[in-house]
């Protein structure tokens, strides 16, 4: 297996060939912007989509209450939308009644809206989810700030005339999609204008949620927190429960040819770094390595050792997996799964629940199955690249510091290094140092060099090995 390591990696930046190290990069940090890209659908019952909105209108508030604390002294961002919170989590009953009178408020409007959503034969998808929450947003703002005031802990608002007229026109909107919705139900083939409506008003959304961001970033009334909470907040929300489904992730990247001169200018720094050879180890016709790093936590702290990691191969033919949100909640315990998601007040439970009361191990393996498939997958137009991948991820360790997802592997199994066609000369002798070193203290007489160069005969970038490089 191969590896591309700037040469900035491997020495003075992060010492990876020092510290016989292998960088797990988050998601957001590999090129494709696609990575890990899954097709969420929602389609589920009354008792979920309830429990949907309620979970939506809890984390809508816990920013707002951080608004109402902060104004724009301090950035509100995706990242404050804490999406593990439960009524459970509330510190207080008198809490816990400001959340039970937003909901009443809430759902006084919109429980025919819920009706109407679960009652649907075509599942929901992003764009159209947006629209429902984006229609609902302005009616659950207005009922936690209108709470806020009823219970003083905010001061009377001066609500101007325009914006009554917006929280109308919002309840009339509510009113209108509930009949177009029980139209789409009664007449089928009035589905596909109802995708282009949503698509269209997607678009125009997005363009508002640009212009009010771009006229807050210059207007000393509007503040981008308030353009955030007000605008961006039903997007942003969407993106973050995806997190209730699966862990985060992340991939350290491997190929199984080097000889690609694109890959090396991409990936080897402009053919300026280096490739590292690694060797693996085959069972049942899979490839693995073992790594040590932190694998546990005690009452002292992590705990730290070695385990084999399989190198999983990219593929690039299969469509991006579907999820199914409401059957797919996998990184929340069973009893938050079962109080907050799977029933409502009067105990009754979702038919969304059956697959894990049925086969509870079943149901895991099936869920753990299409995480790997997203997580493996890429579009066709990558396929030259090759790819194998390294996955490192977990439920209970925390991995979003660098330094835990720093892995360590043995020195024996750096089988070899290719130097770039353009890799320095002040480089290559660096890199011999440290590896001089390493093969005298562990006695080791077979690690090779390489040098990279253009093969005219096979119109690649080849290597030859480097047989005169030997430590006596």
């Amino acid at each position: 297996m191969y590896r591309f390591r700037s040469t900035d990696d491997l020495l003075e930046r992060h010492n990876e060939l020092e510290n016989q190290e292998i960088y797990f990069a988050a998601s957001d940090e590999l090129n494709d912007p696609m990575e890990g890209l899954k097709d969420i659908y929602w389609r589920g019952d009354a008792i979920v989509w309830q429990n949907l909105i309620k979970h939506y209108l809890l984390c809508l508030e816990h920013v707002c209450s951080l608004f109402v604390l902060i104004g724009e002294d301090q950035p509100i961002s995706r990242k404050d939308i804490n999406v593990f919170i439960t009524e459970s989590n509330l510190p207080t009953p008198e809490y816990q009644k400001i959340i039970s009178e937003i909901n009443k408020k809430c759902f006084a409007y919109i429980d025919q809206f819920i009706k109407n959503i679960a009652k649907k034969s075509e599942p929901v998808r992003r764009e159209e989810l947006l629209f429902h929450i984006s229609i609902l947003h302005p009616l659950v703002l207005e009922a936690i700030f209108e709470t806020y005031e009823n219970n003083n802990l905010i001061s009377k608002r001066s609500v101007s005339d325009e914006y009554r007229r917006i929280i109308t026109k919002t309840a009339q909107n509510v009113g209108t999609y509930n009949a177009m919705n029980g139209a789409n139900e009664a007449l089928p083939n009035i589905g596909r204008s109802m995708d282009a409506l949503f698509a269209a008003s997607i678009n125009t959304l997005s363009q508002l949620v640009l212009i009010t961001r771009y006229n807050a970033s210059n207007s000393s009334f509007v503040g981008k927190n308030k353009s955030f909470i007000f605008s961006e907040y039903p997007e942003a929300f969407i993106q973050e429960i995806e997190k209730l489904l699966y862990p985060d992730w992340y991939a350290a990247c491997f190929i199984a040819d080097c000889k690609n001169s694109s890959i090396w200018g991409h990936y080897g720094e402009k053919h300026r770094g280096v490739c590292l050879k690694f060797k693996s180890k085959s069972k049942n016709d899979n490839a693995f390595i073992e790594l040590l790093g932190m694998n546990g936590l005690s009452n002292s702290g992590p705990m730290y050792g070695k385990r084999m990691h399989q190198f999983h191969k990219i593929d690039y033919e299969k469509k991006f997996v579907e999820v199914d949100f409401f059957g797919s909640l996998g990184s929340l315990p069973r009893p938050v799964l079962m109080k907050y998601w799977y029933s409502n007040e009067n105990g009754d439970r979702s038919a969304c629940a059956d697959d894990i009361f049925k086969s509870e191990e079943q149901w895991r393996n099936k869920h753990w199955a299409n995480f790997l498939h997203a997580i493996t997958n890429k579009l066709k137009d990558w396929e030259t690249e090759t790819e194998y991948r390294l996955i490192l991820s977990s439920t209970l360790l925390d991995l979003q510091s660098r330094d835990s997802r720093k892995l360590k592997y043995a020195f024996n199994d750096l089988d070899g290094i290719i130097f770039g066609i353009k890799t320095s000369m002040e480089d290559k002798l660096k890199i011999i140092k440290i590896i001089e070193s390493k093969c005298r203290k562990e006695n080791r007489k077979d690690f090779k060099f390489y040098q990279a160069y253009y093969s005219k005969q096979k119109g690649i970038i080849d290597h030859s090995e480097m047989t005169l490089l030997k430590f006596n």
